[in-house]
């Protein structure tokens, strides 16, 4: 019986360590509703560890981006501005509206949050800044330099 009790533990602590592992780094939230009758809503977190490491199964070709070839020289600047993003206080960066539309992006904590609230759809995206960095150097790493 004891030997059982102390299986559980390792089991229970494992788990608990290998949770806060997976999720040091924040969590991405991701929700959509569309404004449309019976229109769909998605509400997601998915810890940015795993996103971010799910981006290394990804093949390089699938990563690179017609577009992209100037992401490499930007990377010294992202560099500078995710730790200054870091020590900034939270507000908004960037405010879009018109009549019928709304862009708003905002430093929240360690995230950069991205809402949007069109004709059609209300959108929401919260991404940690550490993983934005992490993804973006992946991205680069795909591409080519020229």
């Amino acid at each position: 019986m004891i030997f059982l009790a102390k299986l559980g533990a390792g089991v229970l602590g494992t788990a608990m360590v290998a949770g806060a592992a997976v999720s040091s780094e924040g969590f991405i939230h991701v929700k959509v509703h569309e404004k449309q009758p019976n229109g769909e809503n998605v509400n997601l977190f998915v810890p940015a560890a795993l996103a971010t490491a799910a981006l290394h199964f990804v093949p390089n070709r699938d990563l690179r981006a017609h577009d992209s070839g100037n992401l490499r020289s930007c990377l010294p600047i992202i560099d500078a501005a995710i730790p200054a993003l870091y020590e900034s206080p939270d507000g908004v960066l960037v405010e879009v509206k018109d009549a019928d539309d709304q862009v708003m992006v905002r430093k929240v904590g360690g995230s950069i949050v991205v809402d949007v609230n069109d004709s059609e759809d209300v959108v929401h995206v919260s991404v940690p800044l550490r993983a934005a960095q992490s993804a973006i150097h992946q991205i680069a790493e795909a591409n080519p330099p020229d």
